[in-house]
């Protein structure tokens, strides 16, 4: 008869704010109707970021939760950029109302 392996020895998770963690997950993306994205003009522009600023980017963004099977991060530079400057500007319109 064969011996079962011993089991792996496993790492201890970090601690995780469950809170935190649900907010990120039920977040998601606002999501525009037909007639909201018909109203929608969107603008191409290119920006220069210094390379050290985008490895800081890159790393923010693989902190991400992401899809278990997924080798994507769970969010594109793109997102990330836009969820910034929407953080911005809600920050400036909050201090100059």
């Amino acid at each position: 008869m064969r011996k079962a392996p011993a089991p792996a020895a496993t790492l201890p998770l970090p601690s995780l704010d469950e809170k935190k963690v649900d907010a990120v997950i039920n977040r998601g993306s606002s999501s525009l109707t037909a007639s909201e994205a018909a109203d929608v003009k969107l603008k191409n522009f290119n920006i220069k970021l210094p390379a050290t600023m985008l490895t800081v980017i890159d790393e923010l963004r693989a902190k991400r939760p992401r899809k278990p099977t997924s080798p994507k991060l769970g969010i594109s530079t793109q997102d990330w950029l836009l969820e910034a400057i929407q953080e911005k500007i809600q920050r400036e319109q909050k201090k100059y109302k």
